[in-house]
């Protein structure tokens, strides 16, 4: 993704409650297996640690006494929400991470954000409401997520339920996992034939990580 601002995402469908789904329909109660897990341990690409440390990692250190304020409040981990944070704008003091637009800008939704903590506060709602609608993932059961809940997460905050619909794994989803491993560099957006899609579908990528090894880099606990 170019590193402009992000592409809006349009009006949710009325029944999902959330801001940034694309028909995700109704929330749907998430699951939980009770099984010991293993601690994801693969090293990020060095190349994707140097650009962490040298682009993202001083703003979202900032950044975490607010993000750990916003997310407590919303029962999820204060590493995802600076995730989302900084793949949708960068974590730019002026900007909301709802739709990547200026503080106090009136959406095509009718919503405006003009501080940050109420635009984070509205994507810790998105990220929690989309990943239960949409994958059955409880962001807020308490315990460590795994690698490829993370990425579906994310995978439905960014794309609502596109992906699932079109039988494609949220493992191939740049925004979820670009630079996660060495065959996760240079990768494009799915290719989807869908009129809703956004992101130009098929056109390459332009950041350099994703939103889960940014989770990874701030020391989240993830599992295999």
């Amino acid at each position: 993704m170019a590193a402009a601002a992000p592409t809006p995402r349009p009006t949710p469908a009325p029944a999902s409650g959330a801001g940034t789904t694309y028909g995700s329909g109704e929330p749907i109660p998430a699951t939980t297996t009770a099984i010991t897990a293993v601690r994801y341990s693969h090293h990020l690409p060095p190349a994707v640690g140097k650009a962490y440390l040298n682009t993202a990692k001083m703003p979202l250190v900032r950044g975490e006494p607010l993000y750990v304020d916003v997310a407590g409040q919303n029962g999820i981990s204060w590493e995802i929400l600076a995730a989302c944070d900084w793949m949708q704008c960068k974590a730019k003091p002026g900007l909301s991470p709802v739709y990547g637009e200026k503080l106090g800008t009136v959406n095509p939704d009718g919503t405006s954000y003009r501080t940050r903590s109420a635009a984070l506060e509205r994507c810790a709602y998105d990220l929690v409401e989309l990943a239960r609608s949409v994958y059955h993932i409880d962001l807020t059961r308490g315990g460590p997520l795994s690698v490829r809940e993370l990425a579906s997460a994310f995978a439905a905050f960014r794309w609502g339920g596109l992906l699932k619909e079109h039988h494609t794994s949220a493992m191939e989803f740049p925004y979820s996992v670009a630079g996660l491993t060495t065959q996760h560099m240079h990768m494009r957006w799915p290719n989807i034939d869908d009129p809703q899609a956004p992101d130009k579908p098929g056109a390459r990528f332009h950041q350099p990580f994703g939103a889960v090894p940014l989770v990874l880099s701030l020391s989240y606990p993830a599992t295999a």
